[in-house]
C-alpha cells in the first residue's frame, strides 16, 4: 500500500471508531446484540477470502463429523461473536462498572483464578476476552495483560483507554515478558493470549490442536517456570441475550525443565481445544490458524492456506 492509501485509512478508522465511541454506548443492550449478529450475517456473505478460512478451519477439526450446514451455522457464529467483541469494546466503555456487573457473571470454577496468586491467567480468541479482563479488574484481582499495539494511533489510545476502564494494567508488546515477570514476583497476575501462530525461533512450540501441529507461545510456560506461579486457563462466553459468564480450570504447575514447559503447552492446547468444542461458535475461526506444515507432514491434512515450513523456522526438533 502507499503511504497516501495508508494515511487516508487511518483517518478512516480513526472516525470510525470515534463515531463507535460516541453512538454504541447509547444503544439498549439487545440493540448491541442485534446489530452484532446483523454485522456478523453481512461479514460471513461479504467476506469471502475470511469465510473460506473459516470453514476450512472448521474441516480440520471436525472432517466429516459434523454437515457442511452445521459447519457454515458455526462459522457465521463466530462472525456474530467477533462482531459483539468489537462492538463491546465501545459499549462497556460507558457506565463501565454498572454494565459489567449487569451482564457479565462468573461461573464457580472461575475460582481458580479469584483465589491463586500470583498466576499465569492464558486465554485465547474464544468469546469475548476484552471483556473479562474489565470484569476480573471490578471483581479486585486486575490482570496485567498484554495488548499488540495498533498501527493507528489513535485508535490504539482509545482501546487501551477502554480496557483500562476498571483497573486493568495493560503492558507493552516490547519487553513484556520481562514487564510480566517483575508483576508476578510482586504477586500480580499475568495475562496472556496463546492462540497465535508463534515459531519456534520467535520462542513458541509445536503442539497438537485438533489432531494437527500448530506453532504456540509457551511464554505462559516460561513465565510460571520462572517465577513459580502457576497456570491457570480462563475463557469468557456470552449466550444469546449477550450476558457473559467467565470460566476457569484448575492450575497448572510449570517445571524448570525444558521438555516439561513444552508439556505444559500442550496442556494448554488441549484445554483451548476442550473449551473450543464446548463454544464452538465463540471462538475465531477466521484466523489461519494451521498456516505451518512441519516437515514429515502431509499438507493434505492441513487447509488450502498452510504452507510447508522453512527448515530454519521449523527450529529444534520436538
Amino acid at each position: 500500500m502507499t503511504t497516501g492509501w495508508l494515511r487516508i485509512r487511518a483517518v478512516g478508522e480513526s472516525i470510525l471508531a470515534g463515531f463507535a465511541w460516541i453512538t454504541v454506548p447509547l444503544l439498549p443492550r439487545a440493540g448491541v446484540v442485534g446489530l452484532a449478529h446483523f454485522l456478523g450475517n453481512v461479514g460471513f456473505c461479504l467476506a469471502r477470502r475470511d469465510r473460506k478460512v473459516a470453514l476450512a478451519n472448521l474441516d480440520v477439526a471436525y472432517g466429516d463429523a459434523l454437515s457442511t450446514e452445521e459447519k457454515k451455522r458455526i462459522a457465521r457464529g463466530a462472525f456474530r461473536t467477533f462482531a459483539l467483541v468489537l462492538l463491546d469494546l465501545f459499549w462497556f466503555g460507558w457506565r463501565t462498572h454498572r454494565r459489567v456487573g449487569a451482564h457479565v457473571s462468573f461461573d464457580p470454577s472461575f475460582d481458580h483464578y479469584f483465589k491463586t496468586a500470583p498466576l499465569v491467567a492464558v486465554t485465547a480468541h474464544l468469546g469475548n476476552w476484552e471483556v473479562m479482563g474489565l470484569a476480573t479488574a471490578r471483581h479486585g484481582e486486575p490482570p496485567f495483560s498484554v495488548a499488540a499495539p495498533l498501527d493507528n494511533r489513535f485508535v490504539d489510545r482509545m482501546l487501551n483507554r477502554l480496557r483500562r476502564g476498571t483497573g486493568q494494567e495493560i503492558a507493552e508488546q516490547t519487553g513484556a515478558v520481562r514487564t510480566l515477570l517483575k508483576a508476578l514476583k510482586r504477586g500480580a497476575r499475568a495475562a496472556l493470549l496463546l492462540d497465535q501462530n508463534t515459531l519456534p525461533q520467535d520462542g513458541g512450540v509445536f503442539v497438537t490442536l485438533f489432531g494437527r501441529s500448530v506453532p504456540m507461545a509457551k511464554t505462559a510456560a516460561g513465565l510460571a517456570s520462572h517465577s513459580g506461579a502457576p497456570i491457570v486457563f480462563v475463557y469468557c462466553v456470552a449466550d444469546e441475550t449477550g450476558h457473559y459468564r467467565a470460566y476457569g480450570r484448575p492450575p497448572l504447575q510449570a517445571g524448570e525443565k525444558r521438555g516439561e514447559e513444552r508439556e505444559v503447552t500442550q496442556e494448554i492446547a488441549r484445554l483451548l481445544e476442550d473449551a473450543v468444542k464446548t463454544h464452538p461458535d465463540q471462538w475465531l475461526w477466521m484466523y489461519k490458524r494451521w498456516k505451518y506444515i512441519p516437515e514429515g507432514e502431509s499438507s493434505e491434512k492441513y487447509p488450502f492456506y498452510a504452507r510447508r515450513l522453512k527448515t530454519e523456522q521449523a527450529g529444534e526438533p520436538e
